[in-house]
């Protein structure tokens, strides 16, 4: 992983000062561009301010990376509806979802996806992630932006404690990245090895049996298996793109293995255009 350094807080505030100019001004020509044009009428109102949220990660000293870059702590409130996943997966818990339910976000990072649930009316949002600096972020802008509906944990994706039971879990983003060894952990190996593969999803779906409620839905976002086959040179990077995410499914794969803990295979989306490799969220649904 990357370095923070934690005490070049003057040295963030002139990077993100330079950086904001240069984004507005990006932002303004855009906008002129697009006059007339018309734009996503789903787009909701958050209730927090991604340039607050911004300057509490520089003054919590999280807003440099290897000394000289601004960190993902910073720059991930950009997000907004560039990921076609997220997009799906938000879609579907709002259209599908009673707003009474309770649901879980584990890698939640700095809270994005938990607040923007919170803003769309569900009233009882958790978010988990591994990383004690995403936690502090995100509770600090809970407390700040009055997010009542919410609550953060510290705890391990891949052995969740028991907190009770939930009828939505997510899962995105972070699996695939972690089975690489981004987050400290150890990469797996003999990753292309469809025995190793089904027991890394068996064991990570019965880690999540006392945590779902009778017809839990359960999204998991995974490398697809068409990056097995996919011809290296279509990818930006040619032949390193071979060990990018090695673990990877198909949904006949991922079927099978969600039967070994009674969750039926219901719904799934790829997506090929963002990201280092093909993308599918599966929704999984609690018998």
């Amino acid at each position: 992983m990357n370095e923070f350094n934690h005490g070049s807080i003057s040295t963030a505030k002139r990077l993100a000062f330079t950086y904001e100019l240069k984004r507005n001004f990006t932002k303004s020509i855009k906008k002129l561009l697009r006059k007339g044009v018309n734009q996503n009428p789903q787009f909701i109102k958050s209730r927090y301010s991604d340039i607050e949220a911004k300057k509490i990660v520089v003054d919590q000293g999280l807003g440099l990376v290897n000394g000289n870059q601004l960190s993902w702590f910073y720059t991930a409130f950009e997000r907004d509806d560039k990921d076609p996943l997220t997009n799906f997966t938000l879609k579907f818990i709002n259209e599908k979802v009673d707003k009474n339910k309770k649901i879980l976000v584990t890698g939640c990072g700095t809270g994005i996806m938990v607040f923007h649930l919170a803003d769309q009316g569900f009233k009882f949002v958790e978010g988990r992630d591994l990383l004690p600096e995403c936690i502090k972020i995100a509770s600090i802008l809970k407390d700040k932006f009055d997010y009542t509906e919410t609550s953060f944990l510290l705890d391990d994706g891949f052995k969740p404690f028991q907190n009770g039971k939930y009828d939505v879990i997510t899962a995105l983003h972070w699996v695939f990245s972690a089975w690489m060894g981004n987050y400290g952990n150890k990469q797996i190996e003999n990753p292309r090895d469809y025995d190793v593969r089904s027991k890394l999803l068996i064991d990570f779906f019965g880690e999540y049996q006392s945590l779902m409620n009778p017809g839990c839905l359960f999204f998991v976002e995974l490398i697809d298996a068409v990056a097995d086959y996919r011809d290296p040179f279509d990818h930006p990077i040619g032949l390193e793109s071979l060990n990018i995410y090695p673990v990877r499914f198909s949904p006949e794969q991922v079927a099978i293995c969600g039967k070994e803990h009674g969750l039926e295979l219901i719904e799934k989306r790829l997506s090929v255009s963002y990201g280092h490799q093909p993308r599918t969220t599966f929704v999984m649904r609690k018998n």
